[in-house]
């Protein structure tokens, strides 16, 4: 949808750490994704590689943002092992994965290029999904917001105390088509 690319290699070494060191399945599994990402038809968003602070994988990530409000509504993440890979919601800073089926979390395994499709499947159909901020006025004035997946109601971030009471939300706005 847009020209911005996908999961891009930066180079460690501007950062003044050792440059990455991707054995082959690693690229073929980089290469592969990155040519299905190509096709995607989704809004752009944040994407990275690296490696998890134990080095035991390669690692590939997106952000979802409302970038109206500059917030990171949650990262979603593939750990590949060369054979086999886990993919999820993170969970913390360190790339760990939430690991219910529920937060998107599986494993697979098999060739690079085929967890490559598999794992790219997974991001499109996770980009592909709306995402709204729900907003609340207390009588106050306070204004209390829920980010959710518009299709499921899915809570992606609270801020502020959103009525416990199934009160509707006085405003709904797109933040991902």
């Amino acid at each position: 949808m847009d020209n911005n690319t996908w999961f891009e290699v930066e180079d460690p070494e501007e950062c003044g750490v050792q440059p990455w060191d991707f054995d082959e399945a690693e690229l073929t599994f980089l290469a592969a994704l990155n040519t299905r990402a190509d096709t995607w038809r989704v809004p752009w968003a944040p994407s990275n590689v690296s490696r998890p602070e134990d080095d035991s994988s390669l690692l590939v990530w997106v952000s979802l943002l409302d970038e109206e409000r500059s917030l990171i509504l949650g990262e979603w993440a593939v750990h590949f092992y060369g054979t086999h890979v886990r993919a999820g919601k993170v969970s913390d800073q360190l790339f760990n994965l939430h690991e219910s089926p529920e937060s998107g979390f599986f494993r697979a395994s098999g060739t690079a290029d085929e967890l490559a499709l598999r794992c790219a499947d997974w991001f499109e159909s996770l980009l592909s999904r709306p995402v709204v901020r729900a907003e609340w006025r207390s009588a106050a004035g306070a204004i209390a917001t829920r980010w959710e997946f518009a299709d499921t109601g899915e809570a992606l971030v609270i801020s502020s105390d959103v009525p416990a009471d199934g009160t509707p939300p006085a405003h709904r706005f797109p933040v991902r088509p």
